[in-house]
């Protein structure tokens, strides 16, 4: 077996399970000796409590010669060695014991303080035998203090066996100890290797896409699993997101980039002011093009990475139809669009972000206004279900090709007979990427030559509830 460091957490482990055990054991050997101890020498205080009351009434009786005869013939019936009698006066001088010699000197355990008190127990040592212990009970009865006392050799030797059963129980206990902790402690690791394990693959690999074995326990280790596959997961989407993010950007950005290159190099070979300086202004302005797009793919990457920075709160529905119908109200006159709104209920709120929101229903309806022809019609309408509150934003366009629909929200993706040339096609795509950033959906349809309707759905809410 491999020997492993102290500092590891497998000894520590074992070492704490073998010490609760440990602890677990003197606790209960100590009060079970404890209770036993106890209960032994109870039995020995009440049948030394039984002989108070006959010695008094021999006393009563038949006076000072009559219980020393008594206390005699006891400790002649019991045995010398196994009971014996004393009796001081009330200055403290014995005057009268039974056979002492298998018991040695017997000191007056109470004083004149403890005249009429209840009986005094005391342990002691005997001097004549040193390994043998003695209970010794005292009263006082009238002037004379009368001692019992009798040996508990039978106490010690059930509770030396009890300190032996203890020893032998000790050194099972701990082997069982340090086994089963060895087990429990395998047990426990064995989970946290295999996640060590998956996390040295996936450094000397590079593939996010392993993960730890669950087993179905539904301990707190099988939570961790669970918990480090979700982080795999959320790692591995952060980086395909990042990695797409770059491979998109360098393909569609080399059009916008050798077009400010281009423009770029006419202005150094012209000497004509004026062409210079319209020039630089389209190269402006094509750059501030360039930089929105970079921003929407960051926000993008951002959103469905979950590290968008968002503001959660109660926002009201119909002021966000008024800003839409306030941005495109113009527009749509100019391009001779009849555009509607409906929204019956003012005080409707739904639970996001309130610029992020308004920025992707921006997108969808700039994105119908922007394909709907001549004397068409764009409708927004907004009603609630249960828990959601839904956004249709519906046009009269071309409409989608069916096989385009799966795509519609991609990345870059353009529908080249449904949609013109204009724009980059990351509109739709960011739209998407917020409202699901928000706990929200989108799903569109769409038929030829009849137009397409995008349905969005955001949680609803009460503004005392945010």
């Amino acid at each position: 077996m491999k020997i492993r460091p102290p500092k590891s957490l497998f000894f520590k482990l074992t070492s704490f399970y073998a010490l609760i055990f440990g602890i677990a054991f003197i606790l209960v050997f100590s009060s079970t000796y404890f209770m036993v101890k106890q209960e032994l020498m109870g039995l020995v205080d009440e049948d030394l409590l039984e002989d108070v009351l006959d010695i008094s009434t021999v006393y009563k009786e038949k006076g000072l010669r009559g219980l020393q005869a008594y206390m005699s013939q006891e400790a002649l019936d019991d045995g010398p060695e196994e009971k014996c009698f004393l009796i001081f006066n009330n200055s403290g001088s014995l005057i009268f014991s039974t056979d002492l010699d298998a018991w040695g000197t017997i000191p007056m355990i109470s004083s004149h303080d403890n005249e009429g008190n209840s009986p005094l127990f005391t342990t002691i040592s005997l001097s004549k035998r040193p390994s043998v212990r003695a209970r010794i009970m005292g009263f006082w009865l009238k002037d004379l203090f009368i001692e019992v006392g009798v040996p508990i050799e039978w106490n010690d030797l059930v509770l030396e066996r009890i300190e032996r059963a203890f020893i032998v129980g000790a050194i099972f206990t701990m082997f069982f100890a340090i086994i089963t902790g060895l087990t429990m402690t395998k047990k426990t690791l064995s989970k946290l290797r295999e996640i060590d394990e998956v996390a040295r693959r996936i450094a000397d690999s590079k593939d996010l896409g392993q993960r730890v074995p669950l087993k179905g326990s539904g301990d707190e280790l099988d939570h961790l699993a669970t918990t480090f596959n979700l982080m795999l997961g959320r790692l591995e989407a952060f980086v395909k997101e990042l990695s797409d993010m770059l491979d998109n950007a360098a393909h569609d950005f080399k059009t916008p980039l050798a077009r400010i290159r281009a423009m770029a190099e006419t202005s150094l070979s012209s000497h004509n002011l004026e062409q210079v300086t319209g020039t630089l202004v389209e190269i402006m302005n094509e750059s501030d093009r360039f930089l929105s797009i970079l921003n929407a793919i960051m926000d993008i990457s951002e959103a469905r990475t979950g590290l968008l920075d968002l503001k959660i709160e109660a926002i009201s529905v119909g002021e966000i139809m008024a800003e839409l119908e306030a941005a495109f109200s113009g527009v749509a006159r100019r391009k001779e669009i009849q555009m509607d709104f409906f929204y019956p209920d003012q005080n409707i709120c739904v639970r996001g972000d309130r610029s992020r929101l308004l920025q992707a229903l921006l997108n969808i309806l700039d994105n119908a206004l922007k394909f709907t022809p001549k004397g068409g019609k764009v409708t927004v309408r907004v009603w609630t279900e249960n828990d959601k509150v839904s956004i249709t934003i519906s046009d009269t366009g071309p409409g989608i090709k069916e096989d385009a629909l799966p795509r519609i929200f991609d990345r870059f993706f353009r529908e080249d007979e449904a949609r013109s040339s204009e724009g980059r096609g990351i509109g739709l795509s960011l739209a998407k990427a917020l409202i699901e950033a928000q706990g929200g959906s989108i799903r569109v349809d769409s038929v030829i030559g009849k137009g397409t309707v995008f349905n969005v759905e955001m949680p609803r809410t009460d503004k005392k509830q945010v």
